[in-house]
């Protein structure tokens, strides 16, 4: 007979006291009562660490079926009845995209959950099964993070101190009153070896997403060794949370999006190079034609060297870009060898292009202006998109209303209740209204909003005088690669490539890392200071900041580069730098230089994420596994079968913490997005070097979710925030940036007078502009069928809970 073991939904982990003063003993306990109290059934254990003696206390907290059904009631799920709308739409193309889908979907009608109508919902005859994996450690979160505990404002004097509630596990965190709570993964993996993830069930086909048994090797099975097909979202969804699944919906509408301007870019980069080699062939026949001339004749006759400039322009006409410049390089060329009257038989030297040099000139032809305003373009048809598979899949997963009152944070503190303080908050009368809560009329904290946005002008200030260390930084980065261009001189073009353009950018990329690490380390201290009462609050906040930072730190020197780089000798002067022009090289031509930074950067950038994702922990998980094989018994063959359950929560715990996983994987890929999006014109395989950036990613990331790292809290979402304006911005500022690019610095408008690049600029500025508003207004952001599936469910629940009582349970 099959035991029936029940099902950990959470864990809790604290030091076991040896010989010291355990000062939140008493908050431990009142707070583990209360748990027992709720209904959840909590096992403590003592479990000792393998190899290090280190000996922790365990709780393990399992949830009975009835007050996992009593709490989903008073959140006000949404679970799915019995009927199906099918909402897939049918065709040719739908037939082939089913070749790439990794699931079928049943999508049910849902209402909101009740626990006397539970017999109504689909799955409820199994019970340890009807709540998904991820709604189930959500619930439990829940009941957990809803438990108060009392606690004295520290700072009052103690006359007038008061006693206030706070959400007691985010508390007992915050004091190290616990060391770690954690959901754990899918206790199956007791069979795996090391932190490895099962293979035992390989499933090639496709399987039905209402299924959870083993969700952890499925996840493995169709995600993460899975390049050619498309993500499971819904398995995604049903084991870590809406919130972590909408992020990997966006990168795969990323994805899938970027194949055109990828392929569309590498053609075109493919022409550029095509072009470049050309005009090196041609400028090699212009070199053989000059230094055939006899130059002593020639510079008697003004108009014979008129006729030989003539001669030689119409050589590489046609075939090379910027005509105009490599003129003048003729023009100063001839000048210097008919000044030098003293050489016989002189003959005029053109340098001829090296192998950066045309790779360098690949980036900037005929077709590139064209390429950037189909990226404009792109970037709004990819957000009407991401809108459209928001609305369904929010539809899809029955949380297109959702709202949660969310609970203080456990960090937010109120001010200290002294006389003086009270005395003023009065005299602004702000302090009786507000202390109590208006509902339940039981004191709250109270923090007042003036003292918060004073905090918020010197958060304002302080990330404004990191914005100006970033411009010192990029000064620097200038100063050194004008020194290096004018003082190191070496006749190897590959030494002096790498010594100025590469060197450069490379310090550069290494000052916006050590600046966005420290930025944002203060970010983090600076919103804490805040105060913010609730988590989205505080979220919104250090978003902004984040984002405010890097894009001052991401992007400053490539708009120096692109607009700043031409004029700036009077720059220099007034620095003390008289001998210091930072210029766009012979030919004017800042395209090249401009390509180089974006790619350097958009490689670079990559580097900590690479360390910190894949190669620490690679290095964890090889010590973990040398460790156990020397432990290991030779005549135990299966000993890693004979863990006990503690042994692998011991395993989970050393595991590292995913932090706020969302909110680092969303500023890297913005960043990322604004490389190829400002500045696209410069570099056409930016959006194809985007593209094997998201492929790789999407698994690394899989991994870490499934295996080397703790399991976060499934969090529920209906979007993505304030990343889908930050998105919508960047492609606002993109469609500028480009326009102002092509009309100043492509081949385009560069040597044209200044009014006819002012008309070019704002001719394509408005053209583009318009374009995107006629197609974010033709394109819906719900899709019909959407419309009418919300229309169909609506009828189909009143008609299904009608004639039931619709008594609400609410939990205490």
């Amino acid at each position: 007979m099959k035991e029936n073991i029940p099902i950990i939904d959470y864990v809790l982990i604290y030091d076991q006291p040896v010989g010291s003063i355990d000062v939140y003993a008493k908050q431990r306990m009142e707070f583990l009562r209360q748990v027992k109290s709720t209904g959840l059934r909590a096992d403590l254990t003592l479990a000792e660490q393998k190899g290090t003696g280190n000996k922790y206390r365990i709780v393990k907290i399992y949830s009975p079926f009835e007050l996992l059904s009593h709490t989903a009631e008073r959140m006000r799920l949404k679970m799915p009845l019995a009927e199906v709308i099918d909402l897939k739409p049918s065709g040719y193309f739908q037939r082939f995209m089913d070749y790439f889908t990794t699931e079928v979907v049943d999508n049910y009608i849902s209402a909101h959950y009740e626990h006397n109508k539970r017999r109504l919902f689909h799955g409820i005859e199994n019970e340890e099964t009807f709540f998904r994996p991820a709604l189930r450690s959500l619930i439990v979160h829940y009941i957990l993070t809803n438990i108060p505990l009392d606690i004295g404002n520290e700072d009052a004097e103690a006359a007038t101190q008061v006693t206030r509630k706070v959400p007691a596990l985010p508390y007992l965190l915050m004091k190290k009153a616990f060391r770690s709570s954690f959901a754990l993964h899918d206790r199956k993996m007791l069979q795996s070896e090391g932190d490895s993830i099962l293979s035992s069930s390989r499933n090639s086909g496709r399987t039905r997403s209402t299924d959870y048994p083993d969700a952890r090797t499925e996840l493995n099975e169709l995600w993460a060794k899975n390049y050619l097909k498309f993500q499971p979202l819904h398995k995604i969804r049903n084991y870590f949370g809406e919130k972590i699944a909408l992020y990997f919906a966006v990168m795969e509408t990323l994805l899938i999006t970027l194949i055109i301007p990828a392929l569309i870019g590498l053609v075109i980069f493919i022409y550029g190079l095509y072009s470049s080699i050309s005009c090196y062939i041609a400028s090699s026949y212009l070199e053989d034609f000059l230094q055939r001339q006899n130059y002593k004749e020639l510079c008697s006759s003004p108009n014979k060297i008129s006729e030989l400039i003539d001669k030689s322009m119409d050589i590489i006409r046609g075939v090379c870009n910027n005509i105009a410049g490599r003129k003048r390089i003729i023009e100063k060329g001839l000048n210097a060898t008919c000044a030098n009257t003293k050489l016989k038989n002189s003959t005029l030297q053109i340098a001829s292009d090296d192998f950066f040099t045309i790779i360098q000139s690949s980036f900037d032809n005929d077709a590139t202006p064209w390429f950037a305003l189909a990226v404009c373009l792109w970037g709004t048809i990819f957000l009407e998109m991401w809108k459209r598979i928001n609305a369904k899949l929010v539809y899809e997963w029955d949380v297109e209303n959702y709202e949660n009152d969310e609970p203080t944070r456990a960090e937010f503190y109120g001010i200290s209740v002294r006389k003086p303080y009270v005395l003023l908050l009065r005299i602004l009368n702000m302090f009786e209204n507000k202390m109590k809560d208006p509902v339940t009329g039981e004191i709250e904290p109270y923090y007042p909003g003036t003292l918060r946005r004073t905090k918020m002008l010197l958060s304002f200030l302080v990330g404004f005088l990191m914005v100006l260390w970033v411009f010192a930084s990029v000064l620097a980065v200038v100063i050194y690669k004008t020194w290096a261009r004018i003082r190191i001189t070496t006749s190897n073009s590959i030494e002096s490539f790498l010594l100025t353009t590469v060197g450069a950018s490379f310090l550069n990329a290494v000052s916006i890392i050590i600046l966005g690490k420290v930025y944002h380390i203060i970010a983090v201290k600076m919103t804490d200071w805040e105060n913010y009462r609730t988590q989205t609050n505080y979220n919104d906040a250090l978003i902004l900041k984040l984002f405010a930072f890097h894009f001052a730190n991401s992007y400053t020197s490539l708009f120096y580069i692109a607009f700043l780089r031409k004029n700036n000798q009077k720059f220099f002067q007034l620095i003390g730098l008289t001998d210091f022009e930072d210029n766009c090289g012979v030919l004017n031509n800042c395209m090249s230089e401009l390509g180089i930074q974006v790619v350097i950067l958009m490689i670079f950038k990559l580097c900590p994420k690479f360390l910190t994702d894949v190669c620490i922990p690679w290095f964890w998980k090889m010590k973990n596994r040398i460790y156990n094989f020397k432990n290991s018994s030779l005549s135990t063959k299966n000993q890693a079968m004979q863990l006990t359950v503690d042994d692998y929560i011991l395993s989970e715990y050393v595991k590292p913490d995913l932090g706020d996983f969302t909110l680092e994987e969303y500023t890297e890929k913005v960043l990322q997005y604004g490389y190829q999006m400002l500045f696209s014109v410069s570099f056409p395989l930016a959006p194809l070097l985007f593209f094997i950036t998201i492929l790789i990613d999407i698994r690394v990331d899989a991994k870490r979710l499934l295996g080397l790292y703790k399991r976060p809290i499934a969090f529920m979402a209906q979007d993505i925030g304030h990343w889908l304006t930050i998105l919508d911005l960047l492609n606002g500022v993109a469609i500028v940036t480009n326009a102002c690019v092509i009309a100043f610095n492509t081949d385009f408008g560069r040597e044209r007078p200044f009014y006819e690049q002012l008309i070019i600029l704002i001719v394509i500025e408005h053209i583009v502009f318009v374009v995107k508003f006629l197609l974010s207004t033709m394109i819906p952001d719900v899709p019909q069928r959407i419309l009418l599936a919300i229309r169909r469910e609506k009828y189909q629940v009143s008609t299904k809970m009608r004639g039931y009582p619709t008594s609400l349970h609410q939990f205490r």
